[in-house]
């Protein structure tokens, strides 16, 4: 359920490939459910769904992808300059995907988000927090600006997801500022709150 960061589209021609923006997702299923459905291969494109990092409800981290192979987070997505086609034009699947410069981490929904509701009692204070720390530690390994955080709704071309669901924005920051603070780096400049669109 991931693949390769790709150096080339389907014309042939050279791509970005590294990491350049943050995804945030939630799982819309338990964290059992979660993780056998990602350690279950599948071999059609269609069913092909992973993410790089999955923050439980006590903060603890899953690695699921690593952060330099491409997690089948976003399927037709697009994000400024980071949309990248795959697929020749004749395929039924040819819209563009960021999975090839994003990087993806899930959030396990609370007990009465799993399924479809449009709202949920949102996340935990150990789910910001360890998000926060995550989010600082890529920032930091990958050069990402705070404006390259964005969440699997904004990016999502079919406009069929949500997620994640009853996110604050707010309660990152606060948690955000902390990690930030504890590493001695400042809320100002690229990495900062200051470069922050809320969404």
């Amino acid at each position: 359920n991931f693949g390769e960061r790709r150096p080339t589209d389907a014309e042939g021609g050279l791509v970005p490939n590294q990491p350049s923006v943050i995804v945030l997702h939630e799982t819309v299923m338990s964290l059992g459910d979660t993780l056998r459905f990602f350690q279950t291969p599948h071999p059609r494109d269609a069913d092909q769904a992973s993410y790089h990092l999955l923050l439980d409800r006590r903060g603890m981290a899953y690695r699921l992808v690593p952060d330099a192979k491409r997690a089948f987070g976003s399927g037709w997505s697009a994000w400024g300059d980071g949309s990248i086609r795959h697929r020749p034009l004749s395929s039924p699947l040819a819209g563009g995907s960021i999975n090839n410069v994003a990087l993806h981490l899930s959030l396990e929904s609370p007990a009465d988000g799993r399924g479809d509701d449009d709202a949920h009692s949102g996340y935990s204070r150990a789910q910001y927090e360890r998000l926060a720390e995550h989010v600082l530690i890529w920032q930091l390994r990958w050069g990402i600006p705070m404006r390259r955080i964005t969440t699997h709704a904004a990016v999502d071309r079919s406009h069929s997801r949500r997620d994640p669901r009853s996110f604050r924005w707010e309660r990152f920051d606060r948690a955000w500022l902390q990690a930030a603070s504890s590493c001695g780096i400042s809320a100002e400049g690229p990495y900062g709150l200051d470069a922050m669109p809320q969404i």
